[in-house]
């Protein structure tokens, strides 16, 4: 094998690719644009769709009402609830409530007031139970104003009725809890980040590659240039190889433009990690992170082009290339979404299941946790994968019946 006929062929590849516009556009708009755009338009949209829920007025069947004045004045005091006290039937409740007609039902028992408003109950607490439909948003909303509002009126009747005996609300209140995030400002960025980085950058760098790599296969036939490379002093080997760095280039540079754009946007975007980390001003991941992300990509884009150069060459068309290499793009979803699962960690066994472990020791690496041996391991699995796809990829090139296939 000759590295100059491989360069030339590299070059040459590369140049076409930067040609065609569909290659541009999975290569620079997609990461840089397009998915940086729709990162921040759904956040906001959902961001905005919930402060407006949040802000909206459910109505609420009161079964009971009678039962509890005290309690009905304090519900009445909450914006966010419409009370309906005046139904009784509990089966029309219920099937308001199914309908959405209303978002809750609340059931007061008739010994609601004697046993819980004036503590002068025989000791058996009473029940308040609030109806909803968990599959629903806005009723959800409702059952958790009512919950709230529920356990700050019960807070206040125990207050009430220590004071009444001339006790301290400390009895049954004996220490307080808070909690203080020890966490870094980087490692709580990396922790937003790890989360959804890794299968959007995966899901890009597969995206990035595979216009190329069926561009420089199957489109190679449909244009009637196959014949023409192969009579060129270049071996199927060198071919291969110059077509599969091209791919894996590709790949490679859409990747790493989705890291740059998808972490500058996420850092700079306080709706998406306002709540986590107080917004997004002033928020950095570590140098060395992102130069161990830039490492895993090199395997995981390596593995992806020379995959696709071997499926899309038995293809004889572009749109047919298409139909075979959808499948595989699929497949990779599931393994890369394993960066959001929470409890998967990598070990010896993750590290050996392609994608997969490039998903989570991404993950890792951007939460600042580097485990060298995993890493290495990660790194070569992948390599050993990517060869291996390379070597089917050369077989398949030395079968002129399928080079030739139209």
């Amino acid at each position: 094998m000759k590295l100059g006929n491989v360069w030339i062929v590299f070059r040459k590849e590369f140049l076409d690719v930067l040609r065609d516009r569909r290659t541009l556009f999975s290569m620079i708009l997609l990461p840089i644009v397009v998915f940086p755009f729709l990162t921040l338009g759904v956040g906001s949209f959902f961001e905005g769709q919930y402060e407006k829920l949040k802000q909206r007025s459910f109505p609420v069947i009161v079964l009971g009402s009678k039962n509890a004045p005290e309690l009905m004045a304090a519900l009445g005091e909450e914006p966010g609830l419409q009370l309906i006290p005046s139904i009784e039937d509990s089966a029309l409740a219920l099937e308001m409530l199914l309908d959405q007609t209303v978002q809750a039902v609340l059931c007061i028992p008739p010994d609601f007031g004697g046993s819980v408003a004036d503590g002068s109950g025989n000791g058996n607490p009473s029940d308040a139970e609030i109806w909803y439909d968990k599959s629903h948003t806005k009723s959800g909303m409702t059952e958790r104003k009512l919950r709230n509002r529920l356990a700050d009126y019960r807070e206040d009747i125990v207050r009430r009725n220590l004071e009444a005996r001339g006790l301290s609300y400390e009895l049954v209140e004996p220490f307080t809890i808070t909690s203080h995030n020890q966490a870094s400002q980087s490692k709580m960025t990396g922790a937003a980040l790890g989360m959804l980085l890794p299968y959007m950058v995966i899901l890009l760098a597969m995206v990035g590659s595979t216009y190329s790599a069926i561009d420089l296969t199957a489109g190679e036939k449909e244009r009637g240039t196959m014949e023409t490379l192969l009579v060129c002093p270049a071996s199927r080997l060198e071919l291969v190889l110059g077509k599969f760095l091209t791919t894996m280039l590709v790949g490679f540079i859409t990747a790493v433009l989705a890291v740059i754009s998808l972490s500058a946007t996420f850092l700079s975007s306080g709706s998406i990690l306002g709540q986590e980390t107080g917004g997004g001003a002033g928020l950095s991941l570590d140098p060395f992170a992102y130069g161990m992300v830039f490492l895993l990509l090199l395997p995981v884009t390596a593995l992806f082009a020379a995959a696709l150069i071997a499926i899309a060459v038995n293809a004889r068309s572009y749109k047919e290339a298409q139909s075979y290499v959808y499948p595989l793009i699929l497949i990779i979803i599931f393994p890369a979404i394993a960066s959001m699962l929470p409890g998967v960690e990598v070990d010896m066994r993750m590290a050996l299941v392609p994608v997969l472990n490039v998903s989570l020791a991404l993950r890792d690496a951007i939460l600042g946790t580097f485990n060298l041996n995993l890493i290495l391991l990660t790194f070569a699995s992948s390599a050993l994968y990517a060869a291996f796809a390379i070597f089917v990829a050369v077989r398949i090139f030395q079968k002129e019946s399928v080079l030739l296939r139209t």
